[in-house]
């Protein structure tokens, strides 16, 4: 009301140079929602080709509410089976990829809810193939939307599907891994660069709203959430060692630290590729395995803990004595251990730090390094004593 009072008086005083002023056109809500659903509903794949109506249903999609009505409409559905369609190929062979890009930004900004998420995969088997063969093309923000999709949908589906994951599917979550970390390291182009050299075409279009370092950054806790879930099976733990996935983690947390969460999930998949022996291997081989494992522990939370001395525990039980002794002296292991029992934390760490510093004691005492008086004393004491000193050092 009180803008059309004001717009009448412009009118009125308009010889004296009053401009009007011209009504605000509504935002984008409900209405342009639903229109565009109907046009997805009317025509289908074919709508979905057209540029405009994935650029219009990806402003729509901005808005948390818009994100929802289409949702509840299958927007999500369409979508996945439209990017089925870009990445089959027809009776010649051919890939008609155009929409594609948009098609995986709008998934990613929408989602998929987690009732259809149960069933998506089981429904339709040619999904796992347009992933997989996502997963090995050039395009670094497609990559990262597919792993993010990718675990959606595995978050809930059948155990059966997890268990026996294609090996190329892991095989592009280490490539996508590798690339971040040189992204990082800058000993490759930068991100930004390779997706620019990559499709040069983008540099024509209008540049996403979507915040790349969060997407860059979902797209790797996605990542380690797939292996962290799929390696408590013994034959994609196999595949995941022989991909070179331990080393590749230990180089992202090298790359990658000061992520808390992200922490927390490569050491749970290092613990679970432990359990194999090439694994171990991997660990120990690494100039920054045994490393960059002790540094993380007792910095980031008990949940890092957990898994970082589990890692330590079981490297220092079946691999050989001579190198896990070694390279646990050299990477400040023991002080750490050490550090374990006299401090106040958990009573399961400090047993498993106990175990280690107390199986290959005979060996600490070879290096002039190791305070042997400390570490005696360390061992011989009760945790309850132990807890006593520090709280007395430190003024509780």
């Amino acid at each position: 009301m009180l803008r059309r009072l004001i717009q009448h008086w412009c009118v009125e005083n308009e010889t004296r140079g009053v401009v009007r002023i011209s009504t605000p056109r509504a935002p984008p809500g409900k209405l342009n929602v639903v229109e565009e659903i109907k046009n997805l509903k009317r025509f289908g794949q074919e709508a979905l080709g057209r540029e405009e109506t994935l650029q219009k249903l990806e402003v729509l999609a901005m808005e948390g509410n818009n994100r929802r009505l289409m949702c509840e409409a299958g927007v999500h559905k369409s979508l996945i089976l439209f990017v089925v369609k870009c990445t089959s190929e027809d009776e010649e062979g051919r890939r008609r990829i155009k929409g594609l890009d948009e098609s995986l930004r709008l998934l990613h900004l929408i989602g998929v809810p987690s009732n259809d998420a149960k069933t998506i995969l089981i429904e339709n088997d040619r999904i796992m193939e347009s992933l997989t063969w996502l997963l090995h093309q050039e395009d670094f923000f497609n990559k990262a939307y597919t792993i993010v999709l990718l675990r959606n949908l595995m978050e809930y589906t059948s155990s059966h599907i997890v268990e026996r994951l294609d090996p190329e599917i892991f095989k592009g979550i280490i490539g996508f891994l590798k690339d971040v970390v040189n992204s990082l390291n800058r000993t490759s182009p930068t991100v930004r660069d390779t997706v620019q050299s990559s499709r040069p075409s983008l540099g024509k279009k209008e540049p996403s709203k979507l915040d790349h370092s969060l997407v860059i950054k979902q797209a790797v806790t996605a990542a380690l959430m797939i292996l962290l879930e799929t390696s408590s099976w013994s034959r994609n733990r196999s595949i995941l060692v022989d991909l070179g996935a331990v080393s590749e983690l230990i180089e992202l947390e090298m790359s990658y630290s000061g992520e808390k969460r992200i922490t927390e999930l490569m050491l749970g998949v290092l613990s679970r590729l432990c359990c194999c022996a090439n694994g171990r291997a991997e660990i120990l081989s690494h100039r920054g395995g045994i490393a960059v494992v002790t540094q993380r522990l007792l910095r980031v939370s008990p949940a890092a803990d957990d898994r970082a001395i589990s890692i330590l525990s079981t490297v220092s039980k079946f691999s050989p004595e001579n190198m896990v002794v070694e390279e646990m002296v050299n990477v400040g292991t023991v002080e750490k251990l050490c550090s374990v029992l006299g401090m106040d934390c958990g009573l399961n760490l400090k047993e498993k730090a106990k175990d280690i510093l107390k199986d290959h004691f005979d060996e600490w005492k070879k290096f002039p390094c190791i305070d042997i008086t400390l570490l005696t004393k360390l061992l011989s004491s009760s945790p309850k004593d132990l807890l006593t000193e520090f709280n007395s050092r430190v003024g509780v």
